[in-house]
């Protein structure tokens, strides 16, 4: 893929994280009031309107969060002002009322109310005397699920789409954690197969057909997706350490997936050049000398397969040697120095 059309795919995407559901919308820790009204504001605009976000996080709105212009045959444009209320409690009468004043300022035809909640009597009573529509919490989860319906037409017609959804599997992760896990996979990531990928997405969709996984992210979602068309399992076990591949996945479509993988990948090791192939014959006969002086196991030095990524990406000083996927960072400081001379010294002889 030429650079241009892979910086227009990146551009396409949203840069917002969907709720899977209701629930995942009201309880992680993603979203708050202003990441509500950004939701409101995609999901409007997936539908093809003109949308304004009037006000600001922090700052005030003026009645209205939404501005929705819908053209007209008979042109001009139905002018929509929405008040998003990311509530757990009832929504009482000022909001109604602060919604009401911005009709005239704001040159509004109709006035919304969306809450995650509901209204109080007197609210409600305001709101339809007023002619408010009122959207409440099972109104909000009925416009998750026309998103979801969105991303499921995106990956049958196209294999991808310009919709992510939260990884619901990270809600508990701190960011700690979570910015050490990522920068690991990131560098799998960047080493993906890009033909892979490709026929995982068709694959995807097929899966997500047979065992009645919808929508499509189900099955794994596009990140998933591109760890496993970097890592290459051929195993249950390599598989299985695949972030969003857990076990349930692993007993409905595990063997398939590996079977598909090895049918249409070339194995790892058969990319590597006749030197990088010397370079990892020549690691993993060093490994035991390894292991040995400093008192660990063989696996405990590294395995097979990061013995691969070190052939592959030569690092020849600590700080490179951190970037190796899986590469223990406690043997950085252990046998580190000593691992990249030998190395420097094999890549010029």
């Amino acid at each position: 893929m030429s650079l241009l059309k892979s910086l227009m795919r990146q551009m396409e995407k949203i840069d917002f994280l969907f709720p899977n559901n209701f629930k995942e919308l009201m309880e992680n820790e993603y979203y708050d009031y202003d990441k509500f009204e950004w939701f409101l504001y995609y999901v409007f605009k997936l539908e093809g309107c003109k949308v304004e976000k009037v006000g600001k996080k922090g700052k005030g709105d003026g009645g209205a969060d939404l501005i929705i212009n819908i053209p007209q045959e008979a042109g001009g444009f139905q002018r929509i002002g929405i008040q998003a209320k990311y509530w757990k409690n009832k929504v009482g009468t000022q909001p109604i009322n602060q919604l009401a004043s911005a009709r005239a300022r704001l040159s509004l035809s109709d006035l919304w109310i969306i809450t995650t909640s509901d209204l109080t009597s007197d609210a409600k009573e305001i709101a339809e005397s007023m002619d408010i529509k009122i959207l409440r919490g099972d109104d909000v989860a009925v416009l998750i699920e026309s998103v979801k319906k969105r991303y499921n037409e995106d990956i049958d017609k196209n294999g991808e789409s310009s919709i992510e959804f939260i990884k619901s599997t990270e809600v508990k992760i701190t960011k700690q954690k979570k910015s050490k896990a990522n920068k690991e996979d990131n560098i799998a990531i960047d080493k993906r197969d890009e033909e892979l990928e490709k026929k995982l997405r068709a694959l995807r969709v097929e899966l997500s057909k047979k065992h009645n996984l919808y929508p499509t992210y189900n099955v794994f979602n596009n990140e998933t997706l591109q760890l496993i068309a970097s890592k290459k399992p051929i195993t249950i076990e390599e598989l299985s350490k695949i972030k969003g591949i857990g076990k349930k996945k692993i007993e409905t479509f595990g063997n398939e997936l590996i079977e598909f993988i090895k049918n249409n990948s070339t194995p790892y090791d058969k990319q590597l050049e006749n030197a990088e192939e010397d370079l990892l014959q020549f690691l993993i006969s060093e490994r035991a000398k390894i292991a040995k002086y400093n008192n660990l196991s063989e696996e405990e030095v590294y395995s097979d397969k990061i013995a691969e990524y070190l052939a592959k990406m030569k690092p020849t000083d600590k700080k490179s040697l951190e970037k190796i996927y899986g590469f223990k960072k406690e043997n950085i400081e252990i046998f580190g120095d000593y691992l990249t001379k030998i190395i420097s010294r094999k890549i010029k002889h």
